[in-house]
């Protein structure tokens, strides 16, 4: 059984462990890069939280890279609305005006300090497991982050 509750309000989880390996297609292969050290961590703000039992967080968690409705093309990277009030007017030039790879450093500093990854939660509701999905745009599971 899986229930979705979209959120009107901003909920951040700081520090959550995403893999530098990414496009991973289960979650047994982003917890083995995380063992190996291989992560940074991110601050997640939760877009949406997907409730499962263990028979659906089963197949959920073993095809990240399947379309699946439930990530709709959600995701990306965003300011905090506090943020956006706090930071009002003191934006690099070329911030949101580019691609990350396109931005000065000075750009891409003030993104890596200030921005989230807007995520979808999962939850096992049976042995309360929690992952962070950022499906970048997507419809598939590009970034999953653990807490292991």
């Amino acid at each position: 059984m899986i229930t979705e509750i979209k959120l009107n309000y901003e909920v951040i989880v700081p520090k959550v462990k995403f893999a530098h390996l990414n496009k991973n297609n289960t979650l047994d292969d982003y917890k083995n890069e995380v063992e190996k050290g291989d992560w940074d961590y991110q601050d997640c703000l939760v877009k949406k939280i997907v409730y499962t039992n263990q028979e659906d967080w089963a197949i959920l968690t073993d095809s990240f890279l399947e379309d699946n409705i439930l990530w709709e093309a959600m995701g990306g990277h965003e300011l905090t609305k506090n943020d956006k009030a706090k930071f009002r007017n003191k934006f690099p030039d070329d911030f949101k005006k580019k691609l990350f790879h396109e931005m000065s450093e000075k750009a891409k500093d003030f993104f890596k300090a200030n921005c989230k990854a807007e995520t979808i939660e999962l939850i096992n509701n049976d042995t309360g497991e929690t992952i962070y999905i950022n499906p970048e745009g997507h419809n598939y599971a590009r970034y999953v982050g653990v807490n292991c």
